[in-house]
């Protein structure tokens, strides 16, 4: 296992400084217990085992209660490769010098919204490789990206804007993203993470679609207030 490197600069950071001392304690542990590129387990039981075998007061659901807290304030995200769940540390890259060049564990941009591949194609794709999945623009064109959490795009593609738009009929959905974007762009410490998106994405057009249609009665023009800010 590589050296790994912890900057001074956590003693001081925001969101390191709400965790409990039991959440440090995984956070530092998984730190030293993730492949080159960040990524590592994110199953509770497996956790509970690599990351504290001489603990005896630590619990399967301490560690998972951890988890969520370290995914809700963005030190973490997660997501499910091939049925086994995983994490990537998300300020990884900014911190440590990854040294190998194969990834030990599925990366984040392998699975997202990964396209099913015919047998032929998925036997000559190299198992190793990790690059980002592309859609093809002309099958599901992207029209806009938001960023999240690890500072990674969601692409939101004409056929999602498609479906919104016969949901909420009485919203603009394509400048409710633009409006979407920007909240993100402004509230870098509030993004969502990529399993949490299309929570956010959903509610944000409901509450659309509510005031619109408040707007749309003289006696109940009343705005109400924005739930992400």
């Amino acid at each position: 296992m590589s050296s790994r490197i912890l900057k001074d600069s956590i003693l001081t950071d925001k969101a390191f400084n709400t965790l409990s001392l039991l959440e440090e304690s995984i956070y530092h542990r998984l730190t030293v217990s993730a492949d080159d590129y960040g990524i590592f387990y994110a199953d509770p039981v497996l956790l509970l085992r690599i990351l504290f075998p001489r603990k005896k007061d630590i619990s399967e659901e301490d560690v998972r209660e951890g988890l969520d807290h370290l995914e809700e304030t963005g030190l973490i995200f997660r997501y499910t490769a091939d049925g086994e769940d995983y994490l990537k540390l998300s300020s990884w890259e900014n911190d440590q010098r990854p040294r190998n060049t194969r990834h030990k564990f599925p990366c984040p941009e392998a699975v997202e919204e990964a396209p099913v591949l015919p047998a032929a194609e998925e036997k000559e794709k190299a198992p190793e490789e990790c690059s980002p999945v592309r859609e093809s623009p002309a099958a599901d064109e992207i029209v806009i990206e938001l960023p999240l959490n690890d500072n990674t795009l969601y692409n939101v593609t004409q056929e999602e804007i498609s479906e919104f738009s016969a949901l909420y009929p009485a919203v603009d959905v394509l400048q409710e993203y633009r409006g979407m974007k920007a909240w993100c762009m402004s509230n870098t410490q509030k993004r969502k993470t990529r399993n949490g998106i299309k929570k956010f994405i959903n509610s944000w057009l409901s509450n659309a679609q509510k005031q619109s249609q408040s707007a749309s009665q003289p006696s109940q023009r009343q705005l109400p207030a924005n739930p992400f800010l």
